[in-house]
């Protein structure tokens, strides 16, 4: 913490909720992006929640701030609601059932709770006990700030171990279908969608034989009524995706495309000891026996 910011802690008056005849209180509840992972539903906190105010004495909801993002980062309506609310001076605590819901990023949390406590309004968490006008209070809520960062980090190495696993088994690994293909929920692979694939094999046709541009061949599928998987209107940029996609290669979209395998060592041509040779035969007038072809190792798999 700051020296600037102990600072204006210590100018602050030492008012507590028990000094105030009724205690506002803002609720803040959050659904994750990823519901694979998210045990808690924005109903399920709502209720918790209502039930702790119910519970505490003076206390009154006047404010509720839902958001439906990722805690990654404070670019969320509902947070940016709830500190307007706090600079405003409309609520007096804010509630919210776990850290992890206001934040998963311990930085922003930091920042988010020296903004909170410069508008003079409490945090606080309904199934974690502290008091963040303490300076033991404000410890343990930086440590939960860190369990819930751990927490965020491990579910993305789990998501993408098994994005690679899918994709080293020839399953396709989640997102987005490509147009031109469904996904067989059985297997997990993507089959050819007739329908669509017409489609397909039609914008590389205009591309290749026509020497169309992107925006000519969005404007030829639209004029034949071809539409997009969402049933909008092709685009140029559509277009240049769908040309762009290795999909139709053959290839499932994991980033660069394979390289190449190496070539033995023992199978290169060596320019040097060719020149040598050469340079021999052209000085002498006798020819020189051949020299033993060097074999050739099969690189180890």
């Amino acid at each position: 913490m700051t020296r600037s910011a102990t600072k204006r802690r210590s100018r602050k008056t030492t008012r507590t909720l028990d000094d105030l005849d009724t205690v506002r209180v803002g609720i803040y509840v959050r659904r994750s992006t990823d519901d694979e992972h998210q045990p808690y539903s924005i109903e399920a906190q709502d209720h918790r929640l209502k039930s702790y105010v119910e519970s505490q004495p003076n206390w009154r909801l006047v404010k509720r701030f839902p958001d439906d993002a990722s805690g990654a980062n404070t670019d969320r309506p509902g947070l940016q609601s709830a500190l307007a609310a706090a600079r405003a001076g409309l609520i007096d605590v804010l509630l919210v059932y776990r850290v992890d819901r206001f934040s998963r990023n311990l930085s922003d949390m930091v920042t988010l709770l020296d903004e909170l406590d410069e508008c003079g309004v409490v945090f606080r968490s309904a199934t974690e006990p502290f008091d963040t006008a303490t300076a033991m209070g404000r410890m343990l809520v930086q440590m939960l700030g860190m369990f819930a960062q751990f927490e965020r980090d491990t579910i993305i190495d789990r998501v993408i171990n098994g994005m690679e696993r899918k994709h080293a088994n020839g399953k396709w690994k989640g997102g987005k279908r490509p147009f031109g293909y469904q996904v067989d929920k059985t297997t997990d692979k993507l089959v050819p969608d007739e329908s669509e694939a017409v489609i397909v094999r039609l914008v590389f046709d205009l591309y290749t034989r026509d020497r169309l541009g992107t925006r000519s061949i969005a404007t030829a599928l639209n004029d034949r009524g071809h539409r997009t998987t969402t049933g909008g209107r092709w685009s140029g940029h559509q277009v240049l995706r769908a040309l762009n996609n290795r999909v139709y290669l053959g290839n499932s979209r994991s980033g660069k495309p394979p390289r190449p395998a190496p070539t033995p060592r023992s199978s290169r041509p060596r320019r040097g000891r060719r020149r040598k040779q050469s340079s021999t035969r052209a000085a002498s007038p006798t020819p020189t026996a051949p020299r033993p072809a060097p074999t050739t190792c099969s690189p180890a798999v």
